[in-house]
């Protein structure tokens, strides 16, 4: 969402030479932010499963007809089956791309072969894609070595952070809201609900903390209140008396994320895999501590811009979140490696002109090819 908010921020400023067509779900976000002149929606698709089907398979043939769009472009998702049109693909599936990592592995049994037929068909789709780009290089070589494709349809433009936070951004509403946060170090988690977070896992650091008495450290989260596994997870907060521990500030506008970074004092990261997080790039750019798994992706990304802990292991985060409190880790010299790791990502901008060289590219290529 936010990497596409930005997106359509930089079609404002650098856009100007091409139409932009916007499909997008129904009452989302981007229905509701200021496009430029030459940026329009087209069609809302139904935001559920089976309206997103029968557009992608059938009803995207009415609008492909109708506007004769050059190129088909979807930041983060795979094709639509039924678009007889040059289709380029943000991929952001890093599961798909590395089979040695149990990724579905906490799910029962029929959610996680649910999940494994949803990325059969996701991979599907993807390596239909007249081009597939990436957020990172080792993403991008996975995938043209296990599926043996071309250089010209695998590419990668690194990720950035967002343009909506940075140390100058403010968003009045959402620091309203901060100010009802708990006392106590507070440590950030800016995430929905996904069983790829391991959201539960700083429950059992919670329940640590409570077992060793540290009222001072708190949990912060960003989880819609209307999941289902939202309000089970709470439910089992509850009956363990940790809700001193775990606030559910519920979710934020892309323009306020930067005032709840702001007033929390650190970030942290439990996912078992990412093709690369927002948190990481905005984190560093609001110039907080970062905690991340010392599994190796993590590790090519962040180097020493971050703090590690032993992937999925309550007891180690509990330990670096206290060496943190107790001053016993260079806080400053933590905030320094991570900004001197955002310098060698590209700007907003750098990254907006990445994809739309890739696009260019692409499509002059094809029609050239015709003629």
């Amino acid at each position: 969402m936010q990497v596409a908010l930005d997106f359509l921020q930089q079609t404002k400023k650098h856009g100007g030479a091409h139409e932009w067509l916007l499909v997008v779900r129904e009452n989302s976000q981007f229905t509701k932010v200021a496009l430029a002149d030459n940026c329009s929606i087209v069609h809302q698709v139904p935001d559920n499963l089976k309206g997103r089907l029968l557009f992608e398979y059938s009803g995207c043939k009415a609008v492909i007809k109708q506007h004769q769009p050059d190129v088909i472009y979807t930041q983060f998702g795979p094709i639509w089956p039924g678009a007889d049109a040059i289709n380029i693909a943000g991929c952001a599936y890093s599961n798909l791309f590395y089979p040695e990592l149990d990724f579905w592995g906490s799910l029962p049994w029929h959610k996680r072969l649910l999940k494994k037929i949803i990325d059969w068909q996701r991979l599907n789709r993807l390596l239909r894609s007249d081009v597939c780009i990436f957020e990172t290089e080792d993403l991008a070589k996975r995938a043209a070595k296990q599926y043996n494709l071309s250089s010209d349809r695998i590419t990668f433009v690194r990720a950035a952070v967002s343009s909506f936070v940075t140390k100058e951004s403010r968003h009045e509403e959402t620091r309203k809201r901060c100010e009802d946060l708990p006392e106590g170090k507070k440590v950030l988690l800016l995430s929905g609900y996904h069983p790829n977070k391991n959201i539960e896992l700083l429950v059992k650091a919670a329940g640590l903390l409570k077992q060793k008495g540290r009222t001072d450290i708190k949990f912060v989260l960003t989880l819609p209140k209307e999941k289902k596994e939202v309000q089970n997870l709470f439910q089992y907060i509850a009956e363990e008396g940790l809700q001193s521990w775990i606030y559910n500030f519920g979710p934020v506008p892309q323009e306020g994320c930067c005032e709840l970074y702001r007033a929390c004092d650190y970030s942290i990261l439990p996912s078992t895999l990412e093709s690369f997080s927002n948190m990481i790039a905005e984190t560093w750019a609001m110039e907080k501590p970062l905690l991340i798994s010392d599994l190796s992706w993590c590790q090519s990304l962040c180097d020493e811009g971050a703090i590690y802990f032993d992937f999925f292991n309550q007891v180690s985060i509990v330990e670096k979140i206290e060496a943190l409190v107790d001053g016993s880790i260079d806080i400053m010299a933590i905030v320094a490696a991570g900004t001197q790791q955002l310098a060698t990502y590209p700007s907003p901008e750098e990254r907006f002109k990445g994809y739309l060289s890739i696009i260019e590219n692409h499509v002059d290529r094809v029609k050239h090819e015709v003629h």
